[in-house]
């Protein structure tokens, strides 16, 4: 059993089921942002080395490329670990059950692949694939998988309908849609709001759509749409997309027949492939993805069919397929998926994003105001900033219009431009500068690195650039020594020595700096982590 979810990795087990004497192999379906960008990973991808390691023929066949990858991690991992081996073993009281693998989603595609690339080991295995998506095999091979692997699709699910394909097909018809349309837009979104029955659909698209027949030809929108088909069209054809994927194996579809989501009026029928090359728009296309609900369904049919009992092992003998083998493909760069927060390198450069973010944000909040450090003099005590300070303000006068009441003013002045700042003050306005374009150099390295695998040579200029970060803002905090606090004042003959003091910025500001040295320290940690490149 194991639990592991990065890149590469999935979840799976292996078990007995004494109850009807099989070897079951369950792949976990999607559950997490790594899991998603694998499922989004749809460009074809050949299988003819992974054929020629796993003892089929791969050469002219195409699958998906994210469940490849995961594919090879648990095939490498089940030869890593020789579970099947002892299992199958002639010592072994289970070496006659037969070999079963099924999942749901994610893990319906993996296990799709993975019963390919052990069937020459296990000719007797059977696969089910519940809910799989709709982009596994080309449509070559997904015949020949008929004998081992069976595939369930739930009503309108659109998971099984999610291919490359399709997509373009949805958008083909989005674009012809948009060029129908008669009403104002914003009219159109507001009748879109409101469902609307079957029986009404044909009269409400008449008054929002004019007949095909009727749309220019000669409008920029119309020669820009069909612009961009032809321009999809070349470059489909071009590349791997000209391989269209299906689902694979046999296809039941289960049918609800009286739309009211009873799980004991779903009626199941094989179907074809292609029957399933557009997308349904539905208020139950993705709620028919439960998985639960499946298993209740389950429950209330029968589906009989012939099956095998026995197995045959030919071989123990498993050969390692490298993951890097992947790596090293080149992939059209437009295939290159970005997903924010997918974490390929851990959680912790998000959790450290967080902080950097929040450090930036206090250290600049802090160096802003006008109450960085307080003056301390025979008068009441006056709020100084980097940028600005408060004055001093009258509230009372006497009867010679002398001012007996002081107090200081709420709202913040900017230093005049005649005022020479002293070299501290000119100092810590350096540094806090230097702090705010460091960290966002930093800052954004982090949020990179929840998207993207960093290597250690990024994460070491980073690892710097944190450091400097912090550095920088704990200089500000030169502008506590200003000179100008350090001053003798002849009042009737007394001398008073004035002082400065640190007030909320400044206490501000080192929080800033403490939170930019964990954040390097977390970084320093990621980099000795990382691989070398």
């Amino acid at each position: 059993l194991t639990k592991c979810n990065r890149r590469h990795f999935v979840a799976y087990a292996i078990m007995v089921d004494d109850e009807v004497n099989k070897v079951v192999i369950v792949v976990r379906g999607t559950r997490s942002l790594e899991d998603l960008v694998m499922d989004l990973q749809f460009i074809p991808f050949s299988l003819e080395k992974v054929g020629n390691v796993c003892g089929f023929e791969g050469k002219g066949h195409w699958c998906h490329q994210g469940f490849l990858t995961r594919s090879k991690w648990i095939y490498n991992d089940i030869q890593k670990n020789q579970t099947l081996k002892t299992l199958y073993s002639d010592r072994s009281p289970f070496k006659d059950f037969p070999l079963v693998l099924c999942g749901h989603s994610l893990g319906a595609g993996v296990a799709s692949i993975l019963a390919l690339m052990l069937r020459s080991k296990f000719p007797s295995l059977k696969c089910f694939a519940y809910e799989v998506p709709g982009c596994i095999f080309d449509e070559d091979l997904c015949k020949k998988t008929e004998e081992f692997i069976v595939s369930f699709v739930r009503n309108d699910d659109l998971v099984p309908r999610l291919s490359h394909h399709n997509f373009e097909t949805v958008r083909e018809k989005f674009c012809d849609v948009l060029a129908r349309i008669k009403v104002p837009k914003i009219k159109l979104f507001f009748d879109l709001r409101v469902p609307c029955e079957d029986v009404h659909l044909a009269h409400r698209n008449a008054k929002v759509l004019k007949p095909e027949k009727d749309i220019r030809r000669d409008t920029q929108f119309y020669q820009r749409v069909e612009k961009l088909k032809l321009e999809r069209f070349e470059k489909n054809l071009a590349g791997v997309n000209k391989f269209q994927l299906f689902i694979p194996g046999k296809i039941i579809h289960l049918v609800d027949t009286k739309g009211n989501n009873s799980s004991e009026d779903y009626v199941p029928y094989y179907a074809h492939r292609k029957d399933f090359n557009q997308v349904v728009i539905s208020k139950r296309m993705l709620s028919d993805h439960d998985i639960h609900f499946l298993i209740d369904i389950f429950r209330d049919i029968r589906l009989v069919g012939p099956h095998s009992n026995n197995v045959s092992l030919i071989s123990h003998d498993f050969h390692q397929i490298f993951l890097e083998d992947d790596e090293n493909e080149a992939i059209e760069p437009d295939t290159r998926l970005f997903f924010c927060c997918s974490n390929p390198n851990g959680k912790l450069p998000l959790v450290l994003a967080s902080i950097a973010a929040m450090a930036w944000s206090l250290g600049a909040y802090g160096s802003s105001g006008c109450d960085f450090i307080t003056f301390h003099s025979v008068l009441p005590e006056l709020p100084l900033g980097l940028y600005s300070y408060a004055l001093y303000e009258c509230t009372q006068l006497d009867a010679n219009n002398t001012c007996v009441s002081i107090e200081i003013s709420e709202q913040c002045f900017a230093y005049p431009p005649h005022y020479e700042a002293s070299p501290q003050l000119q100092a810590s306005r350096g540094f806090a500068a230097l702090g705010k374009v460091f960290g966002v150099l930093a800052l954004t390295m982090l949020w990179v690195s929840t998207c993207f695998v960093i290597q250690r040579r990024s994460w070491n200029v980073a690892c710097i650039m944190l450091l400097l970060t912090s550095l920088f803002q704990g200089l500000v905090l030169v502008f506590v020594r200003d000179s100008d606090c350090r001053n003798s004042v002849d009042v009737d003959d007394d001398f008073f020595i004035t002082s400065c003091s640190m007030n909320t910025g400044a206490m501000i500001t080192i929080v800033s700096t403490c939170l930019w040295f964990v954040v390097a320290v977390g970084a320093i940690r990621l980099a000795r982590m990382a691989k070398p490149g």
